[in-house]
């Protein structure tokens, strides 16, 4: 079997089959959180043999992500394909912490930091300015010489998409165990999210319809993916949309990194608030129209100070590993969320960014200020997980089959039908 049979014609038929038999897009969405969850409850043994058996469960959850991203969807569909795919991959990160070294947040850490690096390029891969590339194998092309398949496997790889982190996280578990497998996810994670933000528009590599997807999002939708609170837009209100968006964010996300790096586990009182300070930069520019050549960074150094206040003062403060990463992992899943609904404009009721990143910051800041860090970062977590399963959830379902910018697919017929969850299926 060649790559191409088994990366491109594999899924395809299955697609084809599955197709029918009427199987919804949301069932094999639940296959692929299933296998998922299997493979992070395989790597949290911490063996070689369970490893593999979650390597094969990985293996299972791709394929039903490459067989759903062909499959006629609607955009609640889309967008619950997206989130379980993510929320998916960070069960795994778990599964790979624990079973790594119980109890020592120095492996936590690791995984926390894989998790950031792993929402940021999803992010990055739904904001930046889409660039055609007309060297990509059409989707259904199944002569593809090796040659060609090769060349385009290795176009792949800087970027480094879902198969690929399933192929990386299996192997090195197996012959140099987890810890290593969260080693990689974080220096490979890093190249490919500088190579998202800054290299050429990679595709996924085998299907152009899949590329089409992942159309830019307009400068509205990138003040959308801000997922900014009401502090945020109050200032935004007060400046009156003339301060511009990225100086004042990435000054604030210097400061916010310089504070972490200098430690925040002896300060107290009002000087645990100062990387939040430093943030509130950004907040006057949520009136901005975005509409800079590099404005759609914005949300990505937004998401990156928040990131850094919150896992740092997690982990500086005492607070649980694993709540500090449950509560990373449930903000990336938040600013995904963000970000996509950006592309597909929602109803005027929805609760948009709930108390935003400023707000999340501040409670996180506030309760270590007050000694209780772990109660503060276990409110956000219930918080967050609350908006996702009820507005957020609320929201899409709201939305038509077929809003702004999403088409069918036909299936089988390599047309540029646009799969919303294509930014998510492959990133």
């Amino acid at each position: 079997m060649t790559v191409t049979t088994a990366v491109v014609v594999l899924p395809r038929r299955v697609a084809v089959w599955a197709s029918g038999r009427a199987v919804a897009r949301n069932s094999v969405t639940g296959i692929e959180l299933a296998c998922a969850v299997c493979a992070a409850v395989w790597f949290s043994a911490g063996t070689p043999l369970t490893a593999l058996a979650g390597g094969v469960a990985l293996g299972g959850g791709y394929l039903a992500r490459r067989v759903g991203g062909q499959l006629t969807m609607g955009a609640y569909d889309g967008w619950l394909a997206v989130v379980c795919a993510l929320a998916g991959e960070l069960a795994v990160y778990e599964g790979l912490a624990a079973g790594a070294a119980p109890g020592q947040n120095r492996v936590w850490a690791l995984a926390t930091a894989a998790a950031i690096l792993l929402g940021m390029r999803k992010v990055a891969r739904l904001a930046r300015p889409a660039v055609a590339d007309e060297h990509e194998p059409q989707p259904g092309d199944e002569h593809l010489s090796p040659g060609r398949a090769l060349a385009a496997l290795a176009g792949r790889l800087p970027g480094l998409p879902a198969g690929e982190r399933a192929v990386v996280i299996t192997v090195t578990a197996v012959f140099y165990g987890p810890r290593m497998s969260l080693l990689v996810l974080i220096w490979w994670g890093a190249a490919a999210l500088a190579w998202t933000i800054a290299g050429p528009r990679a595709g996924n590599g085998w299907s152009r319809a899949a590329n089409r997807a992942a159309a830019p999002l307009c400068p509205a939708d990138i003040a959308v993916a801000r997922d900014d609170g009401p502090l945020a837009r109050f200032a935004g209100a007060v400046v009156r949309g003339q301060l511009v968006p990225l100086p004042p964010a990435v000054a604030g996300l210097t400061a916010t990194v310089l504070l972490a790096t200098l430690g925040l586990r002896d300060l107290a009182g009002l000087v645990l608030l100062t990387p939040v300070a430093a943030m509130l930069l950004a907040a006057p520019g949520s009136a901005h129209p975005h509409d800079g050549p590099l404005d759609w960074l914005t949300p990505l150094v937004i998401q990156a100070g928040q990131y850094v206040y919150l896992a740092a003062l997690g982990f500086a403060k005492g607070v649980p590993a694993p709540l500090v990463f449950a509560l990373i992992g449930l903000v990336t899943l938040r600013q995904l969320d963000a970000a996509y609904r950006g592309r597909h404009l929602l109803p005027a009721g929805d609760p948009r960014g709930g108390i935003g990143w400023e707000g999340r910051m501040l409670v996180a800041g506030v309760g270590a200020m007050l000694g209780v860090a772990t109660l503060s970062y276990l409110a956000l977590t219930v918080y967050l997980l609350w908006l996702l399963c009820s507005g957020s959830l609320a929201s899409w379902l709201a939305v038509p089959a077929h809003p702004r910018g999403v088409q069918r697919p036909s299936l089988g017929s390599g047309a540029p039908g646009c799969l919303s969850s294509a930014e998510g299926a492959e990133g």
